[in-house]
């Protein structure tokens, strides 16, 4: 549809610019023959000046009305609104949907976020639910709040003017202490199926719902079996219903042990002489987390180490497989691995 509207615009340019010029020598000889007392009485110039106005007016009226909303984005009420006659890429899509997307949010206004999902979402019949949902938890100031991230990625498929273009974008944002985490996926061209192009997915949730939400993720993936059809949520969960930790960025679920702290040095020594997860945790304790992920061979494991100058530290530990060989291990901070000096240098599994 974009590349149907840029081509329009590249064939209707040359008729404005004729109608412009024609409409400039009109008007330029009506009043010159106005202004000589022969032609005093005649129809002749007022004719060339009515309609050279016309011929300028025309194109003025093509270019603010049909040419300049096209390019520039104009004037438009939703997203899909925009992309279906628009040309833009995938950072501009991800920039003015969540843009929109926020600002719906923070108003309040149902019916200006719903417009921005595709036509297909909104004529879901869970979708009113999803829309009560996420604004009776949805925190108002977050909208004030300034993003980070924003990465974009985006996927297509061309097939001789038959293309589907779709992205995602990733934010995240501190207000009043708390840590959101703000993800978005949409579909900026089909041009053979418009009902899907707009908002796919625009989900909202702090710190703790999204260590429970990669948690749940990982392990329902690992069966084969998950299936996320939520298009819209707000999730927020206390500490009272989760204990999480931002560990090198990723939000994590936590488990508290009792378990000794080791400094940085420490865990580097014990690891210099420990082969695997099962005479490491025979050593010090069960990790505070955990994990596999769906598309990873090994497990990663995380331990609390003593914080350094007030700021948190993490040995990650990357094994083979469960209380398997050791491969690497590195220091983590709540934001960053520290991967020029790693606890464990990397290990073949042969």
């Amino acid at each position: 549809m974009a590349f149907f509207y840029l081509v329009l615009i590249l064939i209707i340019i040359p008729f404005i610019v004729v109608f412009f010029l024609a409409g400039i020598i009109l008007l330029i000889i009506g009043i010159v023959n106005k202004s000589k007392p022969k032609n005093a009485g005649r129809k002749f110039p007022t004719v060339c000046m009515s309609l050279g106005g016309t011929l300028l007016v025309l194109p003025a009226l093509i270019v603010a009305i049909g040419i300049v909303p096209r390019i520039f984005g104009g004037f438009y009420s939703s997203v899909p609104e925009h992309w279906q006659n628009a040309w833009v890429g995938d950072t501009q899509a991800a920039d003015e949907a969540i843009k929109a997307l926020m600002k719906a949010a923070g108003n309040g206004d149902r019916e200006a976020l719903a417009k921005n999902f595709t036509a297909e979402i909104q004529k879901s019949p869970s979708f009113d639910k999803e829309l009560d949902s996420f604004f009776s938890t949805y925190p108002a100031a977050l909208s004030e709040c300034e993003l980070e991230g924003g990465s974009s990625g985006s996927s297509g498929s061309y097939n001789y003017g038959h293309n589907v273009l779709t992205g995602s974008a990733h934010y995240t944002c501190d207000l009043d202490g708390e840590k959101y985490f703000i993800n978005i996926s949409f579909c900026y061209e089909n041009t053979d199926e418009p009902d899907k192009v707009g908002v796919k997915s625009f989900s909202v949730m702090n710190l703790g719902a999204r260590a429970l939400y990669i948690q749940e993720y990982n392990e329902k993936s690992m069966l084969g079996n998950y299936e996320d059809n939520t298009s819209l949520i707000c999730d927020i969960k206390g500490s009272d219903v989760v204990d999480a930790r931002l560990i090198g960025g990723l939000p994590l679920v936590w488990h508290p042990t009792e378990n000794k702290k080791l400094t940085e040095d420490e865990m580097r020594k014990l690891l210099s002489k420990t082969i695997d997860m099962r005479s490491l945790i025979q050593e010090i304790g069960t990790p505070n987390v955990s994990m596999k992920y769906s598309n990873s061979t090994g497990y990663d494991y995380y331990y609390e180490l003593v914080p350094e100058s007030g700021e948190p530290r993490y040995a990650y530990i990357c094994a083979s497989s469960m209380m398997g060989r050791i491969i690497d291990a590195y220091v983590y901070t709540s934001e960053d691995g520290l991967y020029d000096n790693p606890l464990k240098a990397f290990q073949r599994t042969e």
